[in-house]
């Protein structure tokens, strides 16, 4: 890596919902020559963690390089408060560095506190589907990209093109027609992965990769609502439980709701009467059936924090591949490492450059927290990955669900041993403590006005 070269440009890539699984090795069924080409002719890291299985905690820990519980409220109920200002972001840090700040990103209420710093044009509005790179967002990416930036650029793009269906009432995946049969994919997840390849190497065709740093990651991992073996079951396109929409005076609305959650409860009966003689493993259930399984959704499994890394580009070497488990907390420490910028900041994450160097530097435990409680009110998670290990716990009672999964020999997590590991169990709670007790968390209060507009929000999302 040469410090004495002018500053790369840098087009950040994240892909939300996008699984480390479905990037790379054999277990996928995704057509991806782009990502397969990036891979080769850059770095890339196999055991990237999210630090949360959802987008605005996971986002603000990459924005700041900092632990997630630093940037706002842990147990995040209130999903779109504002980050704490009294730290430098990516955005800032670059700014100050005399880049152009540009975001492509959905205009969304509740990614505020994250994508308030960038220009309001280039942001997409999401309603009753998610947007694609096919709609036109990808065909923009590259015009700005082409013609548009001020060198040296920062740009910066969200794309929802694989953000999967693992609630019903969210918007389903729309995957362009050309993409949408088996040759690209058995699911219809891993079919928009495909598509979503196709234009990776469309945008990368307009970019002067010797002058420019590519990042590719996500911001968290995905159930996949599909199962194939003797006979093939996909929920991801579930059919959202409706009542007719005929007015009611006030008083019927609670026989209504009783109507409606009736309706709901046979609908799953149904699909689970369907599979009952079906003989699956822990794993295949619970990414069939998280859309109607509440409480597996929430445990901190691999297929939700585990994410592609991908480095491509000025100053970047090729055919680097490193299977150490990294954070993606990492990332802004290495983009300051590359630009080598003189700047005093202080993060949680280290720089990745000493390990694409071929220095050999020692693993750290990677902090995890979930984005959605176990239970209505309560049953948050935290926990620690190593890459032996992984403790999940309730933040408000160690005592309370307690996975504890040992990698090495149960890499799909299928088997909780905590019962018959206390001694392992002291010790990642003692690594767990470590980090919670580096801070001490305040809430940050929002208005009831727009914490009325995050609710109303997230249910049209399909996330509450």
């Amino acid at each position: 890596m040469d410090n004495k070269q002018t500053k790369p440009n840098i087009l950040f890539i994240l892909i939300d919902s996008l699984r480390a699984d479905k990037c790379s090795g054999e277990n996928r069924t995704c057509k991806t020559p782009n990502l397969d080409k990036m891979i080769k002719d850059g770095v890339y890291f196999t055991h990237a963690i999210s630090p949360s299985d959802a987008s605005l905690v996971s986002l603000r820990s990459i924005f700041t390089g900092l632990l997630p519980f630093k940037t706002g409220t842990i147990k995040n109920k209130r999903a779109g408060s504002n980050m704490k200002a009294n730290f430098p972001t990516m955005i800032s840090i670059l700014r100050n560095a005399g880049y152009q700040i540009i975001g492509k990103v959905p205009s969304l209420v509740t990614f505020n506190s994250v994508y308030s710093e960038f220009e309001d044009d280039e942001k997409y509005s999401v309603d009753k589907q998610w947007p694609r790179l096919d709609d036109g967002i990808g065909l923009e990416i590259i015009k700005k990209i082409k013609i548009e930036l001020k060198e040296p650029w920062f740009y910066y793009t969200h794309i929802l093109d694989v953000h999967s269906k693992v609630n019903p009432k969210m918007p389903p995946l729309v995957i362009p027609e050309k993409f949408d049969n088996k040759q690209f994919g058995n699911s219809r997840y891993e079919r928009a992965v495909s598509a979503t390849d196709y234009w990776l190497g469309e945008i990368l065709k307009n970019v002067d990769l010797e002058k420019t740093l590519v990042i590719v990651t996500a911001d968290h991992g995905s159930f996949i609502p599909y199962f194939q073996n003797d006979v093939e079951i996909s929920l991801e396109e579930t059919q959202i439980t409706k009542l007719p929409n005929i007015k009611t005076p006030k008083f019927l609305n609670s026989l209504k709701s009783k109507a409606y959650t009736i309706l709901r409860d046979n609908e799953e009966k149904s699909i689970l009467a369907k599979i009952k003689n079906i003989s699956m493993t822990e794993y295949e259930k619970r990414n069939l059936l998280c859309i109607y399984y509440k409480k597996p959704f929430r445990v901190l499994y691999d297929d939700l924090v585990r994410v592609p890394l991908l480095f491509i580009g000025k100053n970047i070497p090729q055919g680097k591949i490193f299977d150490q488990q990294v954070s993606t907390q990492n990332i802004l420490p290495t983009i300051i490492d590359i630009l080598q910028l003189e700047e005093n900041i202080c993060t949680d994450g280290h720089s990745l450059c000493p390990i694409i160097k071929g220095k050999k530097i020692e693993e750290e435990p990677v902090f995890i927290q979930s984005s959605f409680p176990m239970e209505k009110e309560f049953g948050y998670l935290v926990g620690i990955r190593t890459s032996k290990y992984k403790y999940n716990r309730s933040i408000d009672n160690p005592k309370q669900n307690v996975f504890l999964y040992d990698l090495q020999k149960d890499p799909k997590e299928e088997r909780n041993i905590s019962n018959e590991q206390p001694k392992l169990v002291d010790k990642y709670e003692n690594l767990l403590n470590n980090h919670l007790s580096q801070t001490q968390n305040e809430e940050e209060q929002i208005g009831e006005d727009e914490m009325k507009n995050i609710e109303n929000e997230l249910k049209r999302l399909g996330y509450l």
